[in-house]
Formats: C-alpha cells, sequence, structure tokens
C-alpha cells in the first residue's frame, strides 16, 4: 500500500513574535487566527485553543483534498490528532475554578471535557461528522510524527480508507510556565496542520490529487540517542522508503534544547544527509514543540520540497523519521 496525502490544513503562527509580559515572554502566536469566525460560537464556546486550532486545520485539509463527508463515508473517515498534553490551559483553568469559583458547585461542568487528552479528537470528529477509527496520541515533540505513523496503520490495517491526521499546539500563559521549565529554550509558537491520508488507489479513484506520498515512517526508542544510532535510523527510513541519501533535498528538524542531543542530531544529519538542505523552523514559527514536525511537513508540500526527511527527536530517548516523496515517483 502507498500512502499518499491528498490534502493539508495548518494555522501558522506570525511571523513576528508576540512580546508579552513574564511568564509568556516572546512567542510567535497566531493573532490572526479567529477561531468564532472560522467554527462558530457555539464549536468555540467551551472548547479550548489547541482543539480549535485542530478543528479548524481539519477542515481546511478536507477541504484542500475535495473530500466530502457524508453518510456514505462518513464510518470509514478517521482522525488521529498528537498533542503534547492537550489543553494545558484547559487543565489549568478547570483546576484554579475547584479554588476561587463559589460553592457549591465551583466548576463548569462543560469544561471538563477540556481536562482529557482527547478532547480535540473528539471535538474535530463531531464538528464534522467523522465516524471512523479516532485516537490521540501524545509523545512529546515527536507527537506529529507519531500521529502520522498511527494513522498509516489504521489504514494498512484496513480500519479505514481515509485518515486525518496531524497535530496542534498551543500558547497561552500556562502552556509559557510549562514550556520554560521544559523545553528547548527558544520563543515559544503554537499552530496546528492536519494531512489527509490514503492510499494512492483510493484517493485516484476519488478523483483526489496526490501531494505527495509518505514513503517511511519509523518511531524508535533510541536511548542515549547518539550520533550512530540517530544515523542508523535516518539510513533505515530512506531504505525503507527506496530514496538514496543524496536525493534527498531537505530535511527538516528541531532543536531540542539539549545540548548532547543537539549535537549528536546535527552530527547524524551531515554523516546520512550531507547534500540536504538543513530547515530548523524556530526562527520563524518558533518552537511549537508537539506541532513542530506537522508545520514543518505543510511547508515542505507548499513549497514542493521533495523528497524530504523530516526528523523529532525527544531527548527522553524516542525518535520519529519521515521520508516524503513526489507521489509520482
Amino acid at each position: 500500500m502507498r500512502i499518499v496525502i491528498s490534502g493539508v490544513g495548518a494555522i501558522w503562527p506570525d511571523l513576528v513574535p508576540e512580546e508579552d509580559a513574564e511568564p509568556a515572554g516572546r512567542a510567535f502566536v497566531a493573532r490572526g487566527f479567529d477561531a468564532v469566525a472560522l467554527l462558530g460560537r457555539r464549536a468555540t464556546q467551551y472548547s479550548h485553543r489547541s482543539a480549535q486550532l485542530v478543528m479548524a486545520a481539519s477542515g481546511l485539509a478536507l477541504d484542500n483534498a475535495g473530500l466530502a463527508v457524508t453518510d456514505d463515508n462518513r464510518d470509514r473517515v478517521g482522525l488521529t490528532v498528537g498533542t503534547a498534553a492537550g489543553s494545558v490551559t484547559g487543565v489549568a483553568e478547570f483546576g484554579l475554578d475547584s479554588f476561587v469559583q463559589p460553592r457549591p458547585h465551583m466548576v463548569t461542568a462543560a469544561k471538563s471535557p477540556n481536562c482529557v487528552l482527547n478532547a480535540a479528537a473528539g471535538s474535530t470528529a463531531i464538528r464534522y461528522g467523522l465516524r471512523g477509527v479516532n485516537a490521540t496520541v501524545a509523545a512529546g515533540p515527536a507527537s506529529a510524527l507519531v500521529a502520522l505513523r498511527h494513522a498509516m496503520v489504521m489504514l494498512r490495517a484496513g480500519h479505514a480508507d481515509v485518515v486525518v491526521a496531524g497535530a496542534s499546539e498551543e500558547f497561552t500563559g500556562p502552556v509559557a510556565r510549562v514550556a520554560q521549565s521544559a523545553r528547548a529554550p527558544w520563543a515559544q509558537g503554537e499552530g496546528a496542520a492536519m494531512f489527509v491520508l490514503e492510499d494512492a488507489t483510493t484517493a485516484q479513484a476519488s478523483g483526489r490529487t496526490a501531494l505527495a506520498e509518505v514513503a517511511a515512517l519509523a518511531v524508535r526508542a533510541v536511548p542515549g540517542l547518539g550520533a550512530v544510532r540517530f544515523a542508523d535510523v535516518v539510513a533505515a527510513a530512506l531504505g525503507a522508503a527506496g530514496v538514496a541519501a543524496d536525493e534527498v533535498v531537505a530535511v527538516a528538524a528541531r532543536h531540542t534544547g539539549d545540548p548532547g542531543v543537539d549535537a549528536a542530531q546535527d552530527e547524524a544529519i551531515a554523516t546520512a544527509l550531507r547534500a540536504a538542505e538543513r530547515l530548523y523552523s524556530e526562527e520563524r514559527i518558533g518552537d511549537c514543540y508537539g506541532a513542530h514536525a506537522a508545520l514543518q511537513i505543510a511547508s515542505l508540500l507548499t513549497e514542493r520540497t521533495l523528497p524530504a526527511v523530516v526528523v523529532a527527536a525527544d531527548p527522553d530517548g524516542l525518535l520519529a523519521v519521515a521520508v516524503l516523496k513526489s507521489a509520482q515517483q
């Protein structure tokens, strides 16, 4: 089965970072994202920003693919959302309400779903009537690629004909506090990118244009993340994709903030992908953490920079590598 991307939808942060008081500091925020205008007041009344980003990006992806969800196909259209921690803001606000709001109820029951990791996936499936497989994966900075990997497994197992997959990352005060203690020392960012994934034959039969093929996607536990093991995983992914290292035009990666891991990543890329242009996107979108790789893929597809490799490394020992190539290759 050749799995292709036939639709892409992305919500991007602004080019110029926003300066704010501590603890938010300097951040690339999607100031132009008007959730109410795009989704309506009813859909946004109780949902938090992370879910709103997923809903908006998924709608754009479906439109871009020209995929109409109807009673004839909705049971075979699935959804996989990658997230670092769901809505940190929703959890923080709900927890604060339990202390500061008046008794006896103290909290608004309608806000409780925001405390659940799969809130974005649930809200998006309801909005677009997606009744196929529905999943949420949390894998830190590798969340976007792990979500795509999950979608590919579902397609190959025959559990769905089409899966909308990707990741989102919100930026708020509570997120800033978490980021300061556990993430790279870059200006933070927010955004979302969702993709329509399906078998190439399904896309062709439906008249949808394949934007790229996800030729290989490897997710590995790599304790220590040394340069040699790092390069081995990249080389193995290229081999599985049938793409030679010197054919790769660009490699997209994220600075993790761990000096040892970043040095190993740079060395591995220099070893395994000598001719590829290195794309670190922090200066354009900030550190979008769980959604970083998803936004990088959206950029690669928009600019037609293929074949390409996308790398997402977690200093805790998780490495994800995706190889994208032209669907016509």
